[in-house]
Parts: structure tokens; C-alpha cells; sequence
């Protein structure tokens, strides 16, 4: 996603000691995973990967070279069918969907810094915002106790003409030096309406997966937005958490807000690459500030985070809590 003012440098953190594994198919459906079956074969032999480790681990930092490749799979109009079937057979090997977006930037703010604003008050920018600008691309990354997926899905979307759409100079620019081409997306990208109608038919939908991002008040908006036709989003903040809930289920975590929890102190501080960085973490494809990605830097961060600081499902605690639309005091959440 495009970059927010304000981020500071990553907090290194010594070695902790090692913690037990986080079995995702002994936690109950209700809280937003889905029982797991035997793996569907796909075409890569990157699907063995970690097979037989009940974990939410991606993959061991000795894991070789070999083992750590993932592609990152661009879709466009033509093949978003087949795409999403091609997600659906893999949900549920893989009931964990990390995501990113990236977007032309913010047209609005307000004078107050965003560390000091209410949760409403960051809804509002969010939603001016949103409402106003147009979705580019959603990366969606997927894992599961079988490791990470060895495939990362880039959605690229048409609608979006600088010339006349309202948007960030910089961020458009920044983007374009990125990689991401505005030309390929109005001439082949989907059309947001196709995209919710395929969305709908297809078991990404179900409400009972885990979705997870990384400062995701505007990837989870943008989201909104495209699955609910393009209409505004809801007026107020808690018509927008329902909203939330209602589409992807009660199990939605924010990466960044579990950094807070992670380490001595005041947890880690930063934006994704920071973060990541202060994991040990790197990126396995791509390019930062590209969806896809994003998403998968996103789901190795939090894999790690869970691994070292979540045991026993604790992070699940934390289901329901967006970074900057939640104030929090231990595990107590106020809109």
C-alpha cells in the first residue's frame, strides 16, 4: 500500500526462546478457521513444503533456497474465472488470507497527527478517502499448516485514469517507479463490478476464514467498497466494523496492531518492511509497494509473530482489532 507519514525505524529484538508450534486445525471453526483436509495437488512441487508440521509457520529460516520460491501470479480480466476457482480448491489447505492493497495515494487529512486521533475521527479520514478514489490492485497471499502457498495472487484492476481521477501526484508516481503499469490496468484490468460478483460466488466468501493485513484500515475499506458495488461506506465506524465482520467473517487480524504486542516495551514500531526487518523476515517475491507482493511479505510476518509471540492461539485475541480504528487497553478494544 502506498506509504503513510510517521513510520519509524524497526526495534531489533534479541533471539527469543523457541515457542510451540500454533495448530490452526485445533482451533474451533467458530473463531475463523476452517478444519483441514488433505492438500489438493497443485502443479508446483512448492505445495509439499512443511506438509507435516501442524504449524502457522510459512517456513523455517533454514529452509534452502529451493524451498523458498513462491510466484506471484498477475490477473486481469481474462483469466479472473479461473483465478478465483483456482483460490477456491486451495482454501482449504490454506484457510488463511493475508492481503494488501495498493491504491493512488489519500486527497484528504485532517491537522491532528494520526497517533492522536480517536479510532472515529481515523474512520472519517478513511472514509472521505475511500469513498473519492479508486482500488488498483489487492494481493491476496494464502497459508495454512501446510506452510505458505506457493502462489501469491495479484489483482489488477481498470477504472482508474490519472487524467481525470482524483489522486496523490506522488503516489501515482511513486507506484509507476514500483513497477505497477496504469496503462496495462485500464486497458486489461477488471472491472471492480465483475470482480464483486466472482468474489461472491467464490468460497473466499465464506465468512469463515482468517483474513489478515498490515495497517488494514484502508485495505479492508477499499475491500468494502469493490464488494458492495462501489457504493460510500457506512457513516459511522461501527457500521463499518459490521460491515467487516459480516464479509469476511469474525477471525480478521491487523499485522500492525499485533506488532504492538511482540517483544519488551512497546512491541515493534514501523511500517511493513520494519517490521519485517525486525522479524528477520524478507521478502520472498517482488517488489515492496506491488499487492501481491505485500500480501505475502505480510503473511511471513505474521507467521513469524505467531510463532514467537502468539502460542497457544493467542493471537486470535486480538480477532476484530484494525490498527488506528481501535483504542486498546490490554486485550480490551473501544471503537
Amino acid at each position: 500500500m502506498p506509504m503513510f507519514p510517521g513510520d519509524v525505524g524497526p526495534v531489533m529484538l534479541a533471539p527469543p526462546p523457541p515457542l510451540p508450534f500454533f495448530p490452526i486445525a485445533a482451533v474451533q471453526s467458530g473463531l475463523g478457521f476452517m478444519h483441514m483436509s488433505a492438500p489438493p495437488e497443485i502443479v508446483t512441487a512448492r505445495s509439499k513444503l512443511n506438509s507435516d508440521a501442524p504449524s502457522f509457520s510459512p517456513r523455517s529460516p533454514a529452509a534452502s533456497a529451493a524451498a523458498d520460491e513462491v510466484e506471484v501470479r498477475d490477473v486481469w480480466a481474462a483469466n479472473l474465472e479461473e483465478e478465483l476457482r483456482s483460490i477456491g480448491a486451495l482454501l482449504p489447505t490454506y484457510p488463511v488470507v493475508s492481503m494488501d492493497t495498493e491504491f493512488p495515494g489519500t486527497v484528504h487529512d485532517v491537522a491532528t497527527p494520526r497517533h492522536l486521533r480517536t479510532p472515529r475521527e481515523s474512520y472519517a479520514v478513511v472514509k472521505r478517502n475511500v469513498d473519492e478514489l479508486h482500488l488498483l490492485q489487492l494481493g491476496l497471499a494464502l497459508s495454512g499448516p501446510a506452510g505458505r502457498c506457493p502462489v501469491a495472487w495479484q489483482f489488477n484492476f481498470a477504472g482508474f485514469d490519472a487524467r481525470r481521477d482524483p489522486h496523490s501526484g506522488s503516489s501515482v508516481a511513486m507506484l509507476a517507479a514500483h513497477g505497477v503499469d496504469f496503462t496495462a490496468l485500464r486497458r486489461h484490468g477488471i472491472d471492480h463490478g465483475d470482480f464483486a460478483r466472482a468474489f461472491g460466488r467464490s468460497k473466499l466468501a465464506c465468512g469463515r476464514l482468517t483474513w489478515a493485513a498490515f495497517s488494514g484500515s484502508y485495505d479492508f475499506a477499499y475491500l468494502v467498497k469493490v464488494l458492495t458495488g462501489g457504493r460510500p461506506l457506512p457513516s459511522t465506524l461501527e457500521g463499518f466494523m459490521a460491515k467487516v465482520s459480516k464479509i469476511f467473517g469474525p477471525a480478521v487480524l491487523d499485522v500492525k496492531h499485533l506488532a504492538k504486542f511482540c517483544g519488551g516495551g512497546g512491541g515493534i514500531r514501523g511500517g511493513l518492511e520494519h517490521v519485517a526487518a525486525a522479524l528477520g523476515v524478507h521478502r520472498a517475491a517482488g517488489r515492496a509497494h506491488n499487492a501481491g507482493s505485500d500480501s505475502l511479505l505480510t503473511s511471513d510476518v505474521l507467521h513469524a509473530m505467531v510463532d514467537r509471540f502468539f502460542p497457544n492461539s493467542g493471537v486470535l485475541n486480538h480477532a476484530g482489532a484494525i490498527d488506528g480504528l481501535v483504542k486498546c487497553s490490554n486485550l480490551y478494544y473501544k471503537y
